[in-house]
């Protein structure tokens, strides 16, 4: 089925679902996020639709809002879509789809760690990839990155290659001389 025929099926059902033009890229559909598990769930169970598969989720910080991707994919009908959900920065919350695609759990466990969004009815919303007690959502645009944890100073990836690259160059350029010295002794003898 072609992005205007399955847009179609879902706005004769849900009005305000929308499908706007976009100038590069994929084609999308933006639901409301308080239906998305519903929509979701349509797309999944409807046989015309049967979109089995959960390609990934991703979450976006747009610097305003935030955005929670679901790539959908029927393996049946060989069709794609692209679902969008927008979520306001004060609370952004959104229900789980873990009972519709058990491999949203981890997906959406990145999306919580990293931008602090919260999945409703999620089986168990905890950090994935930072510290348990880390604070704040290091994905969001406006994140201040900490200057120690847990008493260990923190470096910024650009200052350590930067103190790296300085501190290598150095070491090099010494056993240059080095050896330049010892070559050069040799050759007194």
């Amino acid at each position: 089925m072609e992005f205007e025929a399955l847009a179609g099926k879902l706005k004769a059902r849900w009005p305000e679902i929308a499908a706007p033009a976009v100038q590069a890229g994929d084609r999308f559909v933006l639901v409301p996020a308080e239906r998305t598990f519903e929509i979701l769930k349509f797309l999944k169970e409807d046989p015309e639709l049967y979109c089995d598969s959960l390609m990934s989720l991703a979450a976006v910080d747009t610097g305003s809002e935030f955005w929670v991707v679901y790539p959908l994919h029927s393996l049946k009908h060989s069709h794609r879509l692209l679902v969008k959900a927008v979520l306001p920065r004060e609370k952004p919350e959104i229900e789980s789809v873990t009972k519709l695609w058990g491999m949203a759990n981890f997906f959406e466990r990145e999306a919580y760690d990293l931008y602090g969004i919260v999945f409703r009815n999620h089986p168990d919303l905890r950090r994935l990839l930072n510290p348990p007690d880390w604070e704040g959502w290091p994905g969001r645009k406006d994140y201040e990155y900490p200057k120690e944890y847990g008493g260990v100073p923190l470096l910024r990836e650009g200052q350590y290659f930067s103190d790296t690259i300085k501190k290598v160059n150095a070491e090099r350029e010494a056993k240059e001389k080095e050896a330049q010295g010892k070559a050069a002794a040799q050759e007194r003898k």
